[in-house]
């Protein structure tokens, strides 16, 4: 039997299921009042001259029973002798005994009625399972329902996610329906792939989150991806339903973070078989600017039909009433005191935040995270959030230079030097190679643990990351910004991995002024360069490049030119020139952009080597694993540059030929199998564009088998493409909110006074 927690409901969210029940139990429409000092009523129908019907809703949860009971006989029953209705009826989320209600009857009478019209929170979860309209109606009352909350709780999710679990609990109380959800829900139901995106801290996370609960409540396993593509193929299983969740699946801050060998074809060929598949689902998040970056580095990227894919999420969509939700709900599910909160309840106050030109959901969270944390004044918060708005560092700005410790800010350096969350062992290894006692990082980790940093347990190994992309954002500025703040950095360097997320500041957008600190610092920069070049390397989450030297080589010859040191360049050439690091790379991005490298160089040295660092090369791609058809297409791309050569012509030839092999193998199990073939739709449209435009022999294929099997590809690809219907535009804020709106907005905060219980 459904249940329905709500308690977890706003006292606004409370009121609006109430009325709603009410009028389809009683067949007539309920006025609604102003929360606050409301005289006894809070709904009311009235005919004509008839004693009014009124209910008056009480949602005292958290007060409890014995609370209830002596507000009743103190505040509301002298009030109703003085109202006299024509019917009273009380509605509380209280759960009540028999004795209880026949105490609350005994007090309001004669108005009511009886004994069952005196409605505790069983009687409200009957009414709901009566009329479940209201439940669908109602987003907040459905994610606190029985099936959504037990389903957090099974097995399957806690056991590979946790910190997924608490992360979705916690936003089914803050979220408002701004109606991305309903278009993000549309797209993962029709065409079973949704990429959210949008600005930083516009709710992308957030939506993702509620979208995971819904599929959780309908009997799919949720699965999140925090490595790559190849964890959902692992996990995989064509007997259960399942939702893919993959968030920054492009990286937080930048492109060149994310991406290892091959991903881009692995991340389509996962969206199409998910597209194929009636019981998957996949659920990406990405900032708009980093899908962007994206397409133009890839070109599998680029050729991707996102657009009918995609739900984007943008402030500016979101109505007055929507923005004041997500004020509400924030405040309200916050643990600031009763009197604190009750001053947003002012239209001084909220109309301010709600109508600024920057509102942004994170920086309202950041801002009452940061209160609680640190015990901002009462009266200041508003005036915080505001001046937070207009500028959205500002709040970790003030955190950082006033309310924590010089190990809490070590703590955030030691995590800005990796690309993404580290191991707890990791953590503490380098903070022991920087002289810090293990005492003092636990501390700082409790302290920013949850504000700026968070946490994560996958498995038996905790993972230490930013709380959010801005965080990151924040302390690069912090860093860069100040030269003696760089040179303590980089000269605390000793991991690859740290030289990694140092170039990857090089691509932010702040990228000269992290140039200009670099500069200030070169003798730190190169003994660093020195010692990170030879180091071990360590697990970084969603990251594996470091493990590859050819890889290391390379950023060596392009931080050394970048920053002109002679000596970090001469690490990589090296390595390349004596250590033959070509022969071992794992990706033939890095071998291409070796090449072009040398061949681009100004340096007579590094052209002299060029022809025997394409011998390596065209040895190295006949060796190299090539599985799929966009293996093979940039094998085929990477020869092109080897042809001038004997050695390159031979390695041309041999993928050439692999690639027939390819295609007359795909082409033949499409003949028999359709769309069910395992060489997924989007490495079909590739095989027929690599012949139909020249690129390759057409006369080694079956001309019948192609003709048919590119039929039967048009027909897939039109109907995975169809256009979608557009969003309806969202009025705009320019035009000011409606009296409906501000009175519907002014009601809702009314409820955070604590005369609104």
């Amino acid at each position: 039997m459904e249940t329905f927690d709500v308690g977890r409901l706003t006292d606004f969210d409370f009121e609006a299921v109430c009325k709603d029940l009410f009028e389809l139990e009683f067949g007539v429409r309920l006025e609604i009042f102003t929360s606050g000092p409301d005289g006894g009523v809070d709904l009311r129908h009235m005919q004509g001259d008839d004693p009014a019907l009124i209910v008056q809703c009480k949602h005292f949860h958290r007060s409890g029973r014995a609370k209830l009971l002596t507000h009743m006989r103190k505040a509301e029953a002298p009030k109703l002798a003085h109202l006299k209705p024509g019917r009273y009826v009380l509605a509380t989320s209280v759960e009540l005994s028999r004795a209880a209600k026949d105490k609350l009857y005994g007090m309001l009478q004669p108005f009511v009625r009886s004994p069952s019209d005196i409605y505790g929170k069983d009687d409200i979860d009957a009414l709901l399972r009566k009329h479940d309209q209201v439940v669908r109606r109602h987003l907040r009352l459905w994610l606190t329902s029985a099936s959504v909350l037990n389903s957090l709780m099974s097995k399957s999710i806690v056991t590979r996610s946790h910190a997924l679990a608490d992360a979705v609990k916690d936003t089914l109380h803050t979220y408002a329906d701004n109606g991305s959800f309903g278009e993000a829900l549309r797209l993962l139901d029709d065409r079973h792939v949704c990429v959210v995106a949008g600005a930083p801290g516009v709710g992308k996370t957030t939506l993702s989150h509620v979208l995971c609960a819904h599929y959780l409540s309908h009997g799919y396993d949720i699965i999140e991806i925090s490595e790559d593509a190849e964890e959902a193929n692992a996990l995989w299983d064509p007997a259960v339903p399942q939702l893919f969740y993959y968030d920054d699946f492009l990286g937080q801050t930048a492109i060149d973070e994310k991406l290892g060998k091959n991903e881009d074809g692995r991340l389509i060929s996962l969206m199409q078989r998910a597209a194929n598949s009636p019981n998957k689902r996949f659920l990406l998040t990405t900032r708009e600017y980093i899908l962007a970056q994206a397409k133009q580095r890839y070109e599998r990227l680029d050729r991707y039909r996102f657009d009918v894919q995609t739900c984007v999420l943008d402030v500016a969509d979101y109505t007055y009433g929507a923005r004041a939700s997500i004020l509400y709900n924030h405040v309200s599910a916050s643990n600031l005191p009763a009197r604190t909160k009750s001053i947003f309840a002012s239209p001084d106050t909220y109309t301010p935040i709600v109508q600024h030109g920057n509102f942004n959901p994170r920086v309202i969270a950041a801002t009452l995270s940061e209160a609680i944390a640190f015990g901002t004044d009462r009266k200041r918060i508003a005036a915080e959030m505001v001046a937070n708005l207009n500028d959205p560092g500002r709040v970790w700005d003030h955190i950082v230079n006033y309310q924590i410790g010089t190990f809490d800010i070590l703590l955030l350096k030691a995590q800005l030097s990796f690309l993404s969350g580290i191991r707890m062992d990791t953590l503490e290894r380098v903070w022991a190679s920087w002289g810090g006692a293990l005492r003092d990082l636990h501390n700082a980790l409790k302290v920013l643990d949850g504000t700026m940093l968070r946490s994560v347990r996958r498995g038996q190994v905790v993972f230490v990351k930013f709380h959010n992309p801005s965080v990151r954002d924040y302390m690069r500025n912090f860093i860069s910004s100040d030269h003696s703040e760089m040179k303590d950095f980089v000269g605390r360097i000793r991991l690859f991995e740290q030289v990694e997320s140092l170039w990857s500041m090089l691509s932010s957008h702040n990228k000269e002024q992290v140039l200009q600190a670099l500069t200030h610092c070169i003798p730190e920069l190169e003994r660093s360069a020195e010692l990170a070049f030879r180091a071990e390397t360590v697990v970084v989450e969603g990251h594996f490049s470091a493990h590859d030297n050819a890889h290391r080589a390379l950023l060596c010859l392009k931080l050394g030119t970048a920053v002109s040191s002679e000596r970090v360049h001469d690490i990589g050439w090296r390595s390349i020139s004596e250590d033959s690091v070509i022969s071992e790379a794992w990706d033939p991005q890095t071998v291409q952009d070796i090449l072009s490298f040398l061949g681009d160089s100004k340096r007579q040295d590094l052209k002299e080597f060029l022809p025997q660092a394409i011998d390596q090369a065209a040895e190295w791609i006949m060796e190299f694993d090539l599985p799929d058809w966009q293996s093979l297409s940039d094998a085929l791309d990477f020869t092109s540059l080897l042809t001038d050569f004997e050695k390159g012509e031979e390695a041309r030839e041999y993928v050439t030929g692999r690639m027939d092999d390819y295609a007359e193998w795909a082409l033949e199990s499409w003949a028999e199998n359709g769309d069910g073939s395992r060489y997924d739709l989007t490495e079909m449209e590739a095989i027929f564009r690599h012949y139909e435009s020249g690129d390759g022999d057409l006369y080694r294929l079956d001309e019948e088998v192609f003709a048919k099997v590119r039929a039967l590809v048009k027909a897939s690809a039109s109907s995975l493409s169809a256009p979608r219907t557009p969003r309806s535009p969202a009025p705009s804020l320019s035009t000011g909110p409606t009296a409906a709106e501000r009175e519907g907005v002014a009601r809702m905060m009314a409820t955070l006074t604590p005369d609104g219980t």
